[in-house]
């Protein structure tokens, strides 16, 4: 239903309008009615009627005001039929300026010509709305280019600097959530006896269309079409432990290949790219998605590209890191932020491949330094506990003893052999 809202100071108008016609013929329903042009204001603010009949002059707020207000905060809708009851051309000129679909004169108002007027805003009120659909729709459709263009630069590595990145991605509305990005390339194989061209380009949109559908709802993602027969995604792994998350989309990628053959007869390849944690090095993971795909076959569809490899290397730069810095406090949230990481992710990967803890491993490594430290005869004990950044030199010989079994001043009496 259209709700109308009904603005007159006196009485006696307001229960005319309400019964002058059967609104409900016209799938109206009167939202209510107000004594002011104020109260007129915060009801439209309230119950947001697509369509005004009002006096043109009320006090506190006139209905002049009222429709410039409405018009400058709502824009188009909701719609005014303006009432007078004297023919004040400048005013009506200026009313109807401000989405006023007509004006009638009290005196002259009658059943036929409210229903006229009423039945002129209901048609302008479905233009107006066809318009807005139009738009929106063709908003969303800018949108989308916008953001297919933001992502084809991020994975080409087309950003000037982190600023333009970040500027463009707010612009956008884009939020990456989760604790590592990969990206998937894919491509359609080419159907087999078919001549026709448009048939092919239309079974080939068909299937990366579902393809999409699938995987928008299992997975936060952003899917591009390079041509006919290509496209990426760039998918968020939104679990604490993203290789966790990269075996369940393997296992959705699969069943996604199998579904596209058994609806289209089509085949399709897919390769995953290594995860990253910072959207700018979607470059990496892009391209070694593109080194996968060369790899896949009609038997193997989809390549997982593994990156062992390159995480040894990863807590091999992290150990060294804690090596040369030895002497300041380290966190793990401050090395992984040095290294573009998410703090679990560097924890996970730390204990998967050292067998221990971050926090351990540091330790160990400044209690080596310590041990150095007191054979070389660098200071005394509470020296050596201030350069290794511990909180004070009990704390230093508690967690010495801890480690090495004895305190700092005990290993300094064995060294000496008293």
């Amino acid at each position: 239903m259209i709700r109308l809202l009904i603005a007159d100071d006196e009485p006696l108008v307001c229960v005319g309008l309400q019964s002058m016609l059967n609104w409900a013929d016209y799938g109206i329903e009167i939202a209510g009615t107000a004594r002011n042009g104020q109260q007129a204001a915060e009801m439209i603010e309230e119950l947001r009627p697509e369509i005004v009949i009002t006096d043109i002059k009320m006090p506190i707020k006139t209905g002049l005001e009222l429709a410039e207000e409405c018009s400058k905060k709502y824009g188009k809708i909701p719609l005014f039929i303006i009432l007078t009851s004297y023919e004040e051309f400048d005013f009506v000129r200026r009313a109807l300026a401000f989405q006023a679909v007509d004006y009638l004169v009290k005196l002259e108002l009658d059943q036929e010509t409210l229903s006229a007027s009423v039945k002129r805003a209901l048609s302008m009120l479905e233009e107006l709305k066809k318009t807005e659909v139009l738009a929106s729709g063709e908003s969303q459709v800018q949108i989308r280019e916008l953001r297919d263009k933001f992502y084809f630069r991020l994975v080409n590595k087309l950003f000037e600097s982190r600023d333009q990145f970040e500027a463009l991605k707010a612009e956008l509305g884009i939020v990456f959530s989760g604790s590592a990005l990969t990206v998937l390339t894919a491509e359609i194989e080419t159907a087999q006896n078919s001549d026709d061209g448009e048939k092919l380009a239309s079974l080939y949109a068909s299937t990366a269309q579902m393809v999409r559908e699938k995987l928008e709802k299992l997975f936060p993602c952003h899917m591009m079409i390079l041509d006919s027969r290509h496209f990426i995604i760039v998918f968020c792994l939104e679990v604490s432990d993203p290789l966790a998350q990269r075996k369940l989309l393997e296992r959705d990628l699969r069943k996604t290949i199998e579904m596209v053959h058994s609806y289209f007869n089509v085949r399709i390849r897919m390769a995953l790219g290594c995860p990253v944690e910072d959207p700018l090095r979607l470059d990496e993971s892009y391209l070694a998605a593109r080194q996968a795909l060369e790899k896949t076959s009609r038997d193997e569809p989809l390549r997982i590209f593994e990156r062992q490899g390159f995480q040894q290397q990863l807590v091999a730069g992290v150990r060294d890191y804690i090596k040369q810095n030895i002497d300041i406090r380290l966190t793990l949230p401050e090395v992984a932020d040095h290294f573009n990481l998410s703090p679990n992710y560097l924890s996970n990967l730390f204990t998967r491949f050292t067998g221990g803890s971050f926090v351990e491993y540091v330790t160990s490594e400044k209690i080596a330094a310590a041990k150095k430290m007191l054979i070389c005869g660098e200071g005394p004990i509470y020296e050596i506990a201030e350069k290794l950044k511990f909180e004070s030199a009990f704390y230093f010989s508690k967690v010495f003893k801890k480690v090495e079994g004895i305190s700092p001043r005990e290993f300094l009496r064995r060294l000496q052999g008293t």
